[in-house]
């Protein structure tokens, strides 16, 4: 990590009491910084918006915010940020005033060295079932994030596409998934694990000429009659997925349009 912020000011440990230390609590968003600016700022804040209703959080005078969030671009133009939202501690235990107001934390990452061969010649994936601990319907993006680590930590050499009990599709690691039938890419409702990723809402509301999108539930076995899968966060882009298990998947037009829409605003290469 290159700094982090407080409220603006620069800081170099959490502080003890803190609730998202202890807790989990809080939400946060992770931004690609790409030419001295964040990629699809107003979706990130959205998100945090959204967030800061379901967990009762005051939002922050986002002006000050966006003060604090120019200046480090300016700072480090090419570079991922990670603000978060948490509660101001209070008494020991789990109650908090309702709303709650937060503490905005402001973390400032070198951007991930990325291999253009990731876009070539894309992802592999395992299916693994998962019951995620925490689950709320508006999938919301909180603080704790154990679901995540556990996968990472028992799974570490190849990606996961995780399903639940049923065997219907939630997504990947750290990304929404996105299926290809026909001229139709589809992507499962949030809840029950799926988080509401930036990228995921900005690939909804943008299709590439010729193909639409629909939110719907998938189980694992349509996978497998699919035209084309993608894996996608605001961090890593459009990423495509060659293989699911055993079943390998050919490049796709569609894919490569998606890439050719968004990559350049991430900083990203393309297929």
């Amino acid at each position: 990590m290159i700094a982090a912020f407080r409220n603006g000011e620069r800081i170099e440990a959490l502080s003890l009491d803190s609730r998202a230390a202890h807790y989990g609590d809080g939400t946060f968003t992770t931004m690609r910084v790409h030419a001295g600016r964040i990629a699809f700022w107003p979706a990130h804040r959205q998100r945090l918006r959204d967030a800061c209703l379901v967990l009762h959080l005051a939002e922050p005078a986002w002006s000050e915010v966006e003060a604090v969030l120019a200046r480090e671009c300016a700072t480090h133009p090419s570079s991922v940020f990670k603000l978060a939202l948490v509660p101001r501690a209070g008494a020991r235990g789990y109650a908090r005033a309702w709303p709650s107001d937060c503490d905005v934390y402001l973390f400032v990452h070198d951007a991930p060295v990325i291999d253009p061969s990731l876009y070539r010649d894309g992802l592999g994936l395992e299916t693994r079932r998962v019951e995620f601990v925490s689950d709320r319907e508006a999938g919301i993006k909180t603080l704790s994030r154990l679901d995540q680590v556990l996968m990472a930590s028992e799974m570490p050499a190849h990606g996961v596409l995780a399903c639940d009990r049923d065997g219907f599709v939630l997504g990947g690691q750290s990304g929404n998934v996105f299926a290809l039938f026909g001229t139709t890419w589809a992507t499962p409702p949030t809840g029950r694990g799926v988080i509401a990723g930036v990228m995921r809402s900005t690939l909804l509301q943008s299709p590439p000429p010729g193909f639409s999108v629909r939110v719907q539930a998938m189980h694992r076995d349509a996978l497998d009659h699919a035209d084309a899968v993608i894996l996608c966060n605001a961090v890593r882009g459009v990423m495509p997925v060659r293989r699911i298990d055993a079943r390998v998947l050919r490049s796709h037009a569609g894919v490569a349009a998606w890439m050719h829409t968004f990559h350049p605003e991430l900083g990203l290469p393309e297929a």
